[in-house]
């Protein structure tokens, strides 16, 4: 059951290390430029004890602009959970994905679905993930196709990857190696708004849901009472209010 934010307790506050927040439908409704109000918001987590890092779809050349310019301490995943890095000083971490497979069944849907196959403007930038639309062609019929690649709507484009990769288990997997190596997955509080963050829903207890009036009631009905905690404004103003409760739970003590 996913309850408002107001529930999360100076207890619960105090406890988090790291937040970690996915991009688009997260932190911002489009474009690449998060609002001030967020950015304060930031500043005020890192201020007071919490690094902030980013878990998102974007390729590295669209978030690490983003880290830097919001002088974040956390690690910068990409790419859905296929790209990593410790820190945005910090070069790639190997976690040993291809990009074969997900571009060879793209290959296919060129083939058979022509000029409704289109790839994503960033697709070049992108090291693993395959980005593209699929102008009124049903998921159902692309679905048909995948042997070992998953494929995720994102809301704003699909995806292929490697089965078995995702946001949430990348997270798990680095979660040692981030700062002292000593954070545990209950000192996480994790941010997203859409499918494509289930796995951070599910492999993270302090979840939070940000609203995305954009999705349709089938994208709705993936994440319906996955997160612990939803906000009640969208997009960035959501981020805002649910990080500026955090930190205010955390002053009370």
């Amino acid at each position: 059951m996913t309850s408002s934010y107001l529930k999360i307790t100076p207890k619960l506050a105090c406890q988090i290390r790291l937040v970690i927040a996915d991009v688009d439908g997260t932190l911002l409704s489009d474009g690449d430029t998060v609002s001030e109000a967020v950015a304060q918001s930031i500043r005020a987590l890192e201020k007071c004890g919490i690094m902030v890092g980013f878990d998102s779809g974007r390729p590295l050349t669209r978030l690490e602009p983003l880290a830097r310019a919001l002088a974040t301490s956390g690690p910068v995943i990409a790419e859905n959970g296929c790209v990593a890095k410790l820190t945005k000083e910090s070069g790639l971490y190997d976690l040993g994905y291809s990009r074969q497979p997900a571009l060879q069944i793209l290959n296919r849907f060129k083939a058979e679905f022509k000029s409704a196959i289109r790839e994503a403007p960033d697709f070049k930038d992108r090291l693993i993930d395959v980005g593209f639309f699929a102008d009124n062609v049903p998921l159902s019929e692309l679905t048909k196709q995948l042997r070992g690649v998953q494929l995720l709507d994102s809301g704003y484009m699909l995806h292929m990857i490697q089965d078995g990769v995702s946001k949430g288990k990348t997270l798990q997997r680095i979660l040692g190696l981030i700062s002292d190596g000593t954070i545990q997955p209950k000192e996480v509080m994790v941010f997203g708004d859409s499918a494509t963050d289930v796995s951070l829903f599910t492999e993270f207890e302090n979840s939070v849901l940000i609203v995305n009036p954009r999705l349709t009631g089938q994208q709705i009905d993936c994440i319906r009472g996955l997160p612990k905690f939803r906000s009640s404004l969208p997009f960035g103003e959501g981020f805002v209010e649910v990080a500026d409760f955090l930190v205010k739970q955390r002053l009370t003590v």
